[in-house]
């Protein structure tokens, strides 16, 4: 009986004993299998990331694939350019070593030549000769100095009429105290001598152009005046305000020929106006003209400054 006991307490403990023994070991498979678990997400992640820089490397790789295939074509067009380059080069050093050729035998030439006059007509003959060339090849200084400094006078006298109107005009007037006055109201043009520059405000043309030169923004500019061209919309080839040196001044007379030719009996003294023009008119040797408001002032230079000769007020294009 008491074997008997034995026996069942021993079937009875048997599966505790059991589950204490593997319980345990249940656990750390368990743990090691989430451990490999994570192992296993934490390298699929580094995987993944892989992926990605190989992506990234392999695009960069081609870009840097064309880079060199630009590069290189770069290159040969650029070896292509510098032997053109050479090329052309070795063709103008010919020309240069044939003109300097030619230029070496011409001096010889002129070399010559100056022996053979100065034989004929001698050396203090020559010498003027040469020197009468150089003065006519050369820049009259009087000229330039005029030029250099009528600027600063045409810049002075806008300044001046634009701030006190006609009356402005006074201070720019010669001993005679009277200018020319040009205007062209339609085909052919007026010719009127002013002796009272309150006179001009009389004038309906000059008022109007007087009206948009004193508005206008334009700023002096050294140079021809502007040519006027009808088939232009602005009637001009440039716009602005401009002033230099005149040369071969004859509106005056011009104008006072174009009027005796469209009424001969009208002025009995035409004729004497047309002599005293021309006598002046040479003398002229500075303009302003300025496209906004049509107006052209053109001087004389008395008393070591300039003073107003004529003044004109363009209609351009008009019939």
């Amino acid at each position: 009986m008491q074997h008997s006991k034995s026996i069942l307490l021993i079937v009875f403990l048997a599966p505790i004993l059991a589950f204490g023994q593997f319980g345990p070991k249940k656990k750390d498979l368990q743990s090691r299998i989430d451990t490999l678990g994570s192992s296993i997400e934490f390298q699929q992640f580094e995987i993944n990331n892989l992926k990605i820089r190989d992506s990234i490397t392999s695009s960069e790789l081609k870009r840097l694939s064309n880079e060199l295939k630009d590069l290189k074509k770069y290159t040969i067009d650029l070896n292509d350019n510098i032997e053109r380059l050479r090329l052309e080069n070795e063709s103008f050093s010919k020309d240069n070593g044939k003109l300097k050729k030619q230029y070496e035998e011409l001096v010889k030439k002129v070399e010559i030549h100056q022996i053979l006059i100065r034989n004929v007509i001698g050396g203090d003959s020559l010498e003027l000769f040469e020197k009468q060339i150089q003065d006519e090849n050369s820049p009259k200084s009087s000229e330039i100095e005029s030029s250099k400094n009528f600027a600063a006078f045409a810049n002075e006298f806008i300044y001046t009429i634009k701030k006190e109107g006609e009356s402005g005009l006074e201070s720019y007037l010669d001993n005679k105290k009277s200018f020319y006055y040009l205007s062209k109201p339609g085909f052919i043009t007026s010719v009127a001598e002013i002796k009272e520059v309150n006179e001009l405000t009389e004038e309906i043309p000059w008022r109007a152009g007087f009206d948009v030169f004193k508005k206008s923004k334009f700023t002096l500019i050294e140079g021809e005046k502007p040519e006027i061209n009808c088939d232009m919309a602005d009637f001009y080839n440039k716009r602005g305000c401009y002033g230099g040196i005149e040369q071969d001044f004859d509106k005056v007379s011009k104008a006072l020929v174009a009027l005796k030719e469209f009424s001969p009996d009208e002025d009995h003294n035409i004729d004497s106006q047309i002599e005293e023009a021309k006598k002046t008119e040479p003398d002229v040797v500075a303009f302003i003209f300025s496209t906004d408001g049509n107006l052209g002032f053109y001087f004389i230079k008395s008393e070591g400054t300039w003073k107003l000769y004529c003044l004109e007020i363009e209609d351009p294009c008009s019939t």
